[in-house]
């Protein structure tokens, strides 16, 4: 048995399956148990013969499955989240699987990974229409339209351009691992192998010529950055005064720091997601990373749910009843958010940890071996550019989240490790105690994160049922709020100025048309969080219908979008008999239309 399992094909048969899984995952999500117990059998057979050494990573991969689980309990779409707990589940099986593949198999892995972004590559042109969606460069279009009246009709779902040159940055470099095996061996290249090298890299270049994507381009210069900084490190006078191999990992993770701060202070706030007229801000990356950072807070310990992010954002920071992006566009906050603080921390980490990692056998190496220099663009490909885009871990590309963290595990494992990393029981029990008593002295702000999270949870769920077709709520809604009323409450007794709570609970008081109350919640809110957009509006609408014009007039102009809503709101309160907030809103409207008096 334990020959059968440390065979290299056995290894690359569990890959099959696990690949084989996730694809019927996404085809059948109903199917996920029955296909689970086969692409866990090789797993189980090699834990029998051999066993199995875990380490603290498998570890943090292990709170990243479990929470994604959590996660597919809070989500108010349990469809789309049960598919996407079925892909998360493949991207755990495949970090397992990569982690124990032996050496001989990393060529065939890397020829996989370059077919994988060929393939993509082929896609977008297959799919992309660069007249809906042109490029930034006028040649670029041309040569799209062209190819466009030339291409077969396939009506695939397209691509989005910044996914498509992400994926081709990630894996289509990896050719050049066996190609450099073939030529330190000096095996000669057949033809076969010739042409389609030279196919698939002039595919894929083209690809992402074509893609124009500023980010996937300054990602790439970022891993080549971190090349220059090890020849930096390995020129002659430096090298011959640091011995430390843990030098250039440390300079690399401040590179990377440095890199992260850069891109949010310059061109993450520049530029909008959306083209054409955009109402609700500049639709810069930054503006759409500050604002989700309220919706990690709101669910902080179970996540907002598995695929959740569209209508969490368009409902309570937006104000709107209908689908506007589909993520934070940050790959490590989308998972925070959906998964929450626990799994989007754990799965942070792994990422930093592989880093390290692969940094740190390029320096054991002596110069690096081109897998480890390949890993390790990779890394920092998809480490950088998951700060401004998320393709990981959206729809299907959720399969491949821990891919290159995998691969870094198996690196690692073949590395000898120093004793000194190993923490010792008394040290990891005044951990354990220091945090126990950091929660004990925050018991009752914790308790109330808890409450506040629960009831922000059970309110989602209820409001956004049928998101994005359910259109806005009204009060058939109340009878339905009880629990997540209960829970909200119970927050405000641990600690009245919880701001999800004080939310929500204005939100809840808004449908029960009880505008009182919902203004001193929502105030209460709104001083926790002045800039949060979805308090703003909300409490602006409150002080409309509460006919309060100096304070409707402060917050009004703040939210553009008003003045076409306001218009609509006319219609609807009419609808629902209720034509006293009709007669309010056509007050407001006019009321935006004569400047505020001055100071």
């Amino acid at each position: 048995m334990r020959k059968l399992t440390e065979d290299h094909r056995f290894a690359l048969l569990e890959l099959i399956l696990i690949a084989l899984g996730g694809a019927v995952w996404v085809i059948k999500p109903e199917w996920g148990l029955w296909f689970l117990l086969t692409a866990l059998l090789p797993f189980v057979l090699r834990m029998i013969s051999s066993g199995y050494a875990p380490d603290a990573r498998d570890g943090l991969v292990l709170v990243f499955g479990v929470t994604a689980w959590v996660g597919y309990g809070a989500a108010y779409d349990q469809t789309i989240a049960w598919s996407k707990a079925w892909l998360a589940m493949t991207a755990v099986l495949l970090y397992f699987s990569l982690k124990t593949q032996p050496a001989e198999n990393l060529p065939r892995i890397a020829v996989f990974l370059f077919c994988l972004g060929v393939g993509v590559a082929l896609y977008f042109f297959l799919t992309h229409d660069f007249l809906a969606l042109p490029r930034r460069l006028e040649m670029v279009n041309r040569l799209g339209r062209w190819f466009m009246s030339v291409r077969p009709q396939t009506g695939w779902t397209p691509l989005h351009p910044n996914y498509a040159a992400g994926m081709i940055a990630l894996t289509v470099p990896f050719i050049f691992y066996p190609l450099e095996t073939f030529h330190r061996r000096r095996a000669p290249l057949s033809l076969a192998w010739r042409l389609a090298t030279g196919i698939g890299l002039t595919l894929a270049i083209l690809a992402l010529l074509m893609a124009t994507s500023r980010g996937v381009l300054f990602a790439i210069l970022s891993g080549a950055g971190g090349w220059l900084l090890w020849r930096l490190i390995r020129w002659g006078r430096i090298s011959r005064q640091i011995k430390s191999e843990a030098v250039f990992p440390i300079l690399l993770m401040f590179y990377l720091g440095a890199v992260i701060v850069f891109l949010f202070a310059g061109p993450a706030r520049s530029g909008s997601l959306i083209t054409g007229h955009y109402y609700y801000g500049d639709g810069s990356r930054g503006e759409l990373f500050d604002r989700s950072l309220y919706l990690l807070q709101d669910y902080a310990l179970s996540g907002g749910g598995l695929g959740s992010f569209p209508g969490l954002y368009s409902q309570y920071m937006l104000g709107i009843p209908y689908y506007n992006i589909p993520n934070s566009h940050n790959l490590f906050l989308d998972v925070g958010i959906e998964q929450g603080v626990f799994g989007g921390l754990a799965f942070f980490a792994l990422y930093l940890l592989s880093l390290w990692a692969v940094a740190r056998a390029i320096t054991s190496a002596g110069n690096g071996q081109p897998f480890q220099w390949l890993l390790l663009f990779a890394l920092i490909v998809t480490f950088v550019h998951g700060m401004v885009d998320d393709y990981l871990y959206n729809g299907i590309g959720t399969a491949l989240s821990l891919l290159f963290v995998g691969l870094a595990a198996n690196l690692r494992r073949r590395e000898p490790q120093p004793d000194g990393h190993h923490i010792n029981r008394r040290t990891a029990l005044a951990i354990a105690l220091i945090w126990a008593l950091i929660a004990l002295i925050n018991l009752n702000p914790i308790r109330a994160i808890w409450q506040a999270n629960l009831g922000a949870v059970r309110l989602s769920q209820v409001e956004l049922a049928d998101f994005p077709e359910s259109g806005w709520a009204g009060e058939w809604l109340i009878p339905l709020l009880d629990d997540a009323e209960a829970s909200l409450h119970a927050a405000l007794q641990l600690d009245p100025a919880n701001r999800t709570a004080n939310h929500r609970l204005g939100l809840i008081s808004m449908y029960r048309r009880d505008f009182l109350s919902a203004a001193r919640y929502l105030e209460l809110a709104h001083a926790q969080a002045p800039h949060h957009r979805g308090i703003i509006k909300t409490l602006a609408y409150c002080y409309v219908w509460l006919g309060d014009w100096d304070k409707a007039r402060i917050l009004l102009p703040q939210i553009p979008e008003t003045i076409e809503e306001l218009d609509v709101y006319m219609w609807w309160w009419e609808a629902q008999g209720r034509s006293d907030l009709s007669l309010q809103a056509k007050l407001a409207l006019d009321a935006l239309q004569i400047p505020a008096d001055q100071p």
